[in-house]
């Protein structure tokens, strides 16, 4: 066993292969694990929202099935992220985009924050329902819905207004399992509005205690920025100010390990491109990295272009979204997709963690 903090790469294999992304799982009662992905249109996400499920740790999943469907005529998509309750209900939040056809191509011109729910972990799902949400679409939603030790739900999402990507990210709050959302609590906002916080990230650490984790990026000059933290120490009522982790990651995941310390993924996409994992304590002063590691190599290089906006650059990345799970107290099983081969796809990989 390694003398010092060290996390490896086990194994690896592909979920699904069918133009999908943006995985998220779930482990269930009886151990299996389900996955909930979009189909179609690879991280365009222009289709529905599909399933499957391993009973072997990860390693071999069944056939696919369908959470909801996306509509052709008229053109709605949508993309949702899973989580579980204390009572084992599957819960599947996201967003719905209803698009139309303007200057030759499609655009969302309606967005709604939606959840269908399973019973019966994951066989079968309800009909959308639409949150009621105090803020008007469009969104981004990229994580899934936080249930806390005490039972309230907590909805992520970011604001997707013009050219402001994620100038607000707030969290809704149900204190009745999703029969009214009456609370909205603000976790990012840039006091003069001059930077977005993107791809937000939201997880309960211990009773009461939150992280929230953002990509952000510069308004004025249409630049990246490094990944911000900040915590909630009153179950996600009030945040502390960002602190900035000085690490220039698209999409950066936090997975709770213990007191202050976290396993992060994160999508290295200038320079090496890959997907990185590091062991880190942070608090809200400090953020320190105490191992740093490449779980998934494209073996591709990009260079940042001064020229290309934002929006273009991020359309030339073939990789995105990990997400991870503990599976227990040193092994977690984490997802991203990727383009290989031409094909957009989900791929697991097994990760062992040394203390």
């Amino acid at each position: 066993m390694p003398s010092q903090p060290q996390i490896e790469v086990l194994e690896s294999g592909h979920v699904d292969q069918n133009d999908s992304a943006f995985a998220t799982l779930v482990v269930l009662n009886n151990q299996e694990i389900l996955c909930g992905f979009s189909v179609g249109g690879g991280a365009h996400a222009t289709g529905g929202t599909q399933c499957r499920r391993s009973q072997d740790g990860g390693r071999t999943w069944s056939q696919p099935s369908v959470i909801l469907e996306g509509v052709r005529q008229p053109f709605s998509s949508n993309h949702l992220r899973l989580s579980r309750t204390a009572s084992g209900t599957v819960l599947a939040y996201g967003q719905r985009d209803h698009r139309e056809m303007q200057e030759g191509q499609y655009r969302t011109v309606r967005s709604e924050a939606i959840i269908c729910r399973s019973d019966d972990n994951g066989k079968t799902w309800s009909d959308a329902q639409i949150l009621p949400a105090q803020l008007p679409g469009p969104y981004e939603i990229s994580n899934p819905i936080v249930v806390t030790h005490d039972g309230r739900w907590l909805a992520p999402t970011a604001t997707y207004h013009g050219e402001l990507y994620g100038e607000k990210v707030v969290v809704f709050e149900s204190p009745d399992e999703g029969k009214t959302w009456p609370d909205m609590h603000t976790v990012f906002e840039h006091p003069e509005k001059k930077v977005g916080y993107l791809e937000q990230k939201v997880i309960e650490c211990q009773p009461n205690r939150l992280l929230a984790i953002a990509w952000r990026q510069d308004f004025q000059n249409d630049v990246d920025l490094d990944n911000a933290i900040c915590f909630s120490n009153d179950g996600g009522l009030t945040w502390s100010d960002p602190l900035a982790t000085g690490v220039q990651g698209q999409t950066m995941t936090p997975i709770w390990l213990e007191e202050d310390r976290f396993c992060i993924l994160y999508n290295c996409r200038f320079g090496e491109q890959g997907v990185h994992m590091c062991l880190v304590r942070a608090n809200e002063t400090d953020w320190t990295i105490e191992f740093e590691g490449t779980m998934w190599d494209a073996q591709t290089s990009f260079q940042w272009n001064e020229e290309m906006s934002s929006n273009e650059q991020i359309s030339q990345f073939k990789f995105g979204y990990p997400m991870a799970v503990r599976l227990d107290d040193q092994t977690l099983l984490a997802t991203h997709w990727c383009v290989e081969n031409g094909v957009c796809g989900i791929r697991w990989t097994r990760l062992q963690i040394y203390n």
